[in-house]
């Protein structure tokens, strides 16, 4: 998906993969890098290369996220995104 927020172009993308280091929800654009990936049992949202979230069963939890990495998480909501990290096995299943 291709948007713009203040102004700036960004991509939101997700990539599926057998091996959990590929498979991310990722928000690309001029100086932006937020993805969304696994980590054990939970999604963590990275801005930076530095973890800023954590989903849990209540929901959310950020800390200091910009505009972008809170509208990403949103998008990732939104649009059914976690088949994207999930691992394609359970998917089939």
């Amino acid at each position: 998906m291709d948007g713009e927020l203040d102004g700036v172009p960004f991509r939101l993308s997700g990539h599926s993969a057998l091996r959990p280091s590929r498979r991310a929800v990722v928000v690309e654009g001029a100086g932006i890098d937020v993805r969304i990936i696994q980590r054990a049992f939970s999604p963590v949202l990275i801005e930076q290369d530095e973890q800023i979230g954590l989903r849990r069963s209540t929901g959310w939890e950020l800390l200091e996220a910009s505009d972008l990495a809170v509208m990403a998480t949103c998008l990732f909501e939104w649009t059914g995104a976690m088949h994207f990290i999930q691992t394609p096995v359970i998917r089939q299943l």
